[in-house]
Order: structure tokens, then C-alpha cells, then sequence
């Protein structure tokens, strides 16, 4: 049973990055950067984890950590966003200033990433205490999108929209099936951890990339901030399906969350 969850959870998770993935193309910048980080892969891993994990509070710790994982998402946009404040020495080479940024991005996720695990120690903490982080989190998250809409002082009216080739989603499937499938391992023994990794910034590379190379650097850089704010609703997704999956039907409890989480965004 173990292994179908864990199979299951990551197959859907990447049949819905595919699915966003177009989404995002055809939308826009903006509207699709908002509507690619609502919660969707939160839904599946929370689905995985009340049927992986052992007990109640070992599911409540995994989806408290899920905000700790969108913050280190926010530092990845950070990171990219500071990396282009860089001179553009060779602007013939966009794909190379692309990678630049991109590099820096995941510099920001794994200083986030390893101040959390190696000063919070979210495994060790209480129930309080994962409250009160994963608040702090959506918190820290607001502020650092509310800097980068700040930042963004660009025209995002897009051109030629992009379209990806079936290799490209299909790579972007696999790698989200690897992430969600690593969580889900994870789950029954480091639900702290699963909670965190569940949100690898495979998202935020994907549609940054999808943006820059195809509508140009400036309006990929301008959706950072919408990005940023919509994974807010994610964030708050975990925290509400953290009580109400477990105090009314799972399933009840994933469709009112997800209605509250989205309505906090909008």
C-alpha cells in the first residue's frame, strides 16, 4: 500500500506540473505566474502525507513545513532577482544570463533551506513551535514578494507566446515525479523534511525559465512578485488542511482549504 501512495502521489503531481506548465504558456506572465503557484502539488502531497505518515501530529508537522519550503522558494526568486541587478556584460548570450540567475536563485534556496534545517530544527520542535514558524514563514514570504512587486518596475504586456516541446514538459513531469516521490519516502520517517522537500523549486525554475526565454528577461523578472504572492495561498493551504483534514473528512477538509487558501491570495 506503501508504495502505490508513494507511486501514485508522484505520478499525479507530475501529470499536474505538465498541466500548469501550459497553463502558464498560454495565460501570460502575470496571470499565469499567480495561477502556477496556487496550490496544486500542495494538494497531492497533502493527500500523500495523511495516508503516509503515522500518526496526526506527524501529518500536521509535514504540512506546517510545506510554508518553511515556499519561503525557501521566495529566496530562490530573491536570488534571481538580485543576480540580474548584475551588469549584462554580454547581453548576445541571454541564455547564459539566464543560468546566471538562475544559479543564484538556488544559492537563495539553499542558504534558506539549510538556515532552517540547521537553526530551527523543525523535527526537534513542537506543535507551537511549528505553528509559530510556519506563520513566520507566510509572514517573511509576504514581505519578500511585496519587495520584489516593489522591484518590478517593468511592462509585462507579453509578445509571441512560447510553446514547449513534449520533451520539455515530459522532462519537467519526471523531475517533479522524482521530488514528490522523494517526499513521499520520507513522509513515514522525516515528516519534517518531506514537508520541506515537497516544495523543490522545480515550480519556480520551470516558469521562470518558460518566461525568460520566452517573452525576454524583463517580464520574467516582473513576474517574480505575482509568483511570489501567489505561492502565498499554497502556504496557507498547508496550515488550514494541517487541522481541518483531520477534524472533518480528508476530503472535505482539501476542498475547504483549498477555497479559503486560494481566497487569502486573491
Amino acid at each position: 500500500m506503501t508504495i502505490v501512495v508513494e507511486l501514485a502521489a508522484a505520478t499525479v503531481a507530475g501529470l499536474v506540473i505538465v498541466l500548469v506548465a501550459a497553463i502558464v504558456e498560454r495565460l501570460g506572465p502575470v496571470v499565469g505566474g499567480v495561477l502556477g503557484c496556487v496550490p496544486h502539488v500542495a494538494v497531492v502531497g497533502s493527500i500523500g502525507f495523511i495516508l503516509q505518515t503515522a500518526s496526526s501530529d506527524e501529518f500536521r508537522i509535514a504540512m506546517l513545513s510545506m510554508p518553511l519550503g515556499m519561503l525557501c522558494n521566495s529566496f530562490f526568486f530573491l536570488g534571481v532577482r538580485i543576480a540580474s541587478l548584475l551588469p549584462n556584460c554580454d547581453a548576445k548570450a541571454p541564455m547564459g544570463r539566464l543560468l546566471l540567475c538562475l544559479a543564484c536563485g538556488a544559492l537563495g534556496y539553499a542558504g534558506g533551506l539549510s538556515a532552517i534545517l540547521l537553526g530551527l530544527r523543525p523535527k526537534e520542535q513542537s506543535m507551537a513551535i511549528a505553528w509559530l514558524a510556519a506563520a513566520a514563514a507566510f509572514v517573511l514570504e509576504l514581505l519578500v514578494g511585496l519587495l520584489l512587486m516593489y522591484l518590478s518596475l517593468c511592462d509585462t504586456k507579453p509578445g509571441a507566446k512560447p510553446r514547449s516541446s513534449c520533451k520539455v514538459l515530459l522532462a519537467r513531469g519526471l523531475a517533479t515525479f522524482c521530488v514528490m516521490l522523494t517526499a513521499m519516502v520520507l513522509a513515514r520517517s522525516f515528516p519534517a523534511l518531506a514537508g520541506i522537500l515537497a516544495n523543490l523549486p522545480v515550480v519556480s525554475v520551470m516558469v521562470v525559465s518558460i518566461l525568460w526565454m520566452g517573452y525576454g528577461e524583463e517580464v520574467a523578472l516582473g513576474a517574480l512578485g505575482p509568483m511570489t504572492i501567489g505561492m502565498l495561498s499554497a502556504a496557507a493551504y498547508a496550515m488550514l488542511a494541517s487541522e481541518l483534514m483531520l477534524l472533518w473528512h480528508p476530503a472535505l477538509g482539501c476542498v475547504v482549504s483549498w477555497l479559503l487558501s486560494v481566497a487569502v491570495a486573491a
